[in-house]
């Protein structure tokens, strides 16, 4: 788990270096790549389940439970130590 959280971190710092007129709020990425920004952590049935959101201090959260077709129900987030 560890590794996928310092994968996700990665890609958001990088994404944040080119696209700094976004500061703060999460970079949200699917299956490795970046796909998006919101100026918060927010509306998760806008979100397929598996979404990963990355925030300035470089928490990580999930998108979780409903379907690609409803969303997801909720952010939760993603403990690096995999507990």
């Amino acid at each position: 788990m560890t590794q996928l959280i310092e994968a996700l971190r990665a890609t958001a710092t990088r994404w944040r270096a080119g696209n700094q007129e976004h500061p703060g709020g999460v970079v949200l990425v699917w299956e490795g790549e970046v796909y998006g920004w919101k100026n918060e952590l927010r509306d998760p049935e806008s979100e397929r389940p598996g979404t990963y959101a990355v925030d300035k201090a470089g928490v990580v959260f999930k998108a979780e439970g409903g379907d690609n077709y409803n969303g997801a129900k909720a952010w939760v987030a993603v403990d690096p130590d995999g507990r």
